[in-house]
């Protein structure tokens, strides 16, 4: 029987254009437009901040502000790794959203030792945007950080974090994850992978193009006056996602801050990651499709291009690609029979080609992870095409099902439902 490779040698232009349109009409153009973006970026880092520019930077004043849930576990290594940092902190806040596991008393402990500024607790629990905003207007800095309770952050990254903000067009900065916890199982390894391509390269290459749009609610910044321009959290799920898409809409540029590095533990099962996929993946369809589908609708009053191109980029390279891969795996089979099974092997080989190169790629321009890092989980590069071209995909379109179909969104356990509930109604 011919092997895959084989296979492949078999074909001419249009044979392989009649057997893998999919791949090269889909999924190629992906992986060279992030591949030319990190090629042009390498020639062109970003310059470190001016002497005029790091005295303006030391006058802002920064608070940071944390919400946890049943985190106790986890705050020693954030509160840590923030007395570390080497640009000064001026205020934190911590809220406790009505814990159960003992960390209301931990943080008061720490507000004791100094270490927190101000540590509130909820009685009930209300959910991460509402435990935020509280923080948010408490808060007096020029400059408002919101983290994640369970991560942890490297000495500097504060200071790299808001280097974006010389630009007096920078509402908002976030700044790169890394997955603490990659040898944990094949499952958290999976994830390291994927993590360091979509920062390495993806991340940058939307910063490049004015694209990115999502301030992560783990690791972001915004500057006072834009929150108090487009207003703070919304109540419900994608809580950072869309204050970040009002930044974008009312002006705001949205910046990625490449070297400044925060680490966080992932699910470390397929039964959670496919929980935390479905999520995040119906908010995406709820944030996008419902509440800024307007940026398809070049009439409205606020029509901006680049938003439109970064909304039909979503489309093409997320939402369709997603919907016609199963279509085109059925394709195979009705066409070839059997044989459709070689085809796919093929295709996984250039996959694992493709994924390859961009592992590689994204490693040599972060310069960020260790040795041990990357012998660790290099091996599972051989069946990531699998975990992110399959599993991953299958796990997104029933998300886009469960949105589409049912509005899951409304049903979140992520938020509190009253909370759920009382954002779909404004809305």
């Amino acid at each position: 029987m011919d092997t895959p490779f084989v296979i492949l040698g078999q074909f001419d232009g249009a044979g392989w254009l009649a057997m893998f349109w999919f791949m090269i009409l889909l999924e190629i153009p992906r992986y060279t437009l992030s591949g030319i973006a990190i090629f042009i970026s390498s020639f062109g880092r970003k310059r470190a901040p001016t002497g005029h520019e790091k005295r303006a930077l030391d006058r802002l004043t920064i608070s940071i502000v944390i919400a946890g849930h049943n985190e106790a576990d986890a705050i020693e290594k954030c509160i840590r790794s923030l007395g570390e940092q080497t640009r000064r902190i001026d205020e934190i806040i911590f809220i406790d959203d009505g814990s159960t596991d003992g960390m209301r008393e931990i943080i008061n402990r720490y507000r004791q030792l100094g270490r927190i500024d101000i540590a509130l607790s909820n009685q009930v629990r209300s959910g991460k945007a509402a435990s935020c905003n509280l923080g948010f207007t408490l808060a007096k800095g020029d400059i408002i950080v919101n983290l994640d309770a369970d991560c942890s952050y490297d000495c500097n990254a504060i200071e790299k974090l808001i280097e974006p903000f010389t630009d007096p067009r920078v509402g908002a900065t976030t700044g790169a994850l890394g997955v603490r916890n990659f040898d944990q199982s094949v499952v958290t390894a999976y994830q390291a992978i994927e993590y360091v391509v979509s920062i390495g390269m993806g991340k940058r290459a939307l910063d490049m193009l004015d694209l990115v749009v999502c301030a992560s609610g783990a690791f972001g910044a915004f500057r006072r006056e834009a929150l108090a321009q487009v207003g703070m959290l919304d109540p419900g799920p994608g809580e950072d996602f869309d204050l970040t898409l009002r930044l974008r809409r009312s002006g705001w540029k949205i910046s990625f801050a490449a070297d400044s590095w925060c680490f966080t533990d992932t699910p470390a099962t397929f039964a959670a990651i496919i929980r935390q996929r479905r999520r995040w993946d119906r908010d995406t369809i709820r944030t996008r499709m419902r509440k800024f589908r307007n940026a398809l609708s070049p009439g409205r009053r606020t029509f901006r291009l680049l938003e439109t191109f970064e909304q039909i980029e979503w489309l093409v390279l997320n939402v369709l690609v997603t919907i016609v891969f199963p279509i085109y795996v059925a394709w195979l089979f009705l066409v070839f029979g059997s044989g459709a099974i070689d085809i796919l092997a093929a295709v996984a080989l250039v996959y694992l080609l493709l994924d390859a190169i961009s592992f590689l790629m994204a490693l040599s321009i972060c310069g960020r992870y260790d040795s041990r890092m990357v012998f660790s989980i290099a091996p599972y590069l051989l069946t990531f095409g699998l975990y992110n071209g399959v599993f991953m995909r299958c796990v997104r379109l029933y998300a886009y099902y469960e949105e589409w179909i049912h509005r899951a969104s409304t049903r979140d356990s992520y938020s509190p439902l009253r909370v759920s509930h009382q954002a779909h109604r404004i809305r």
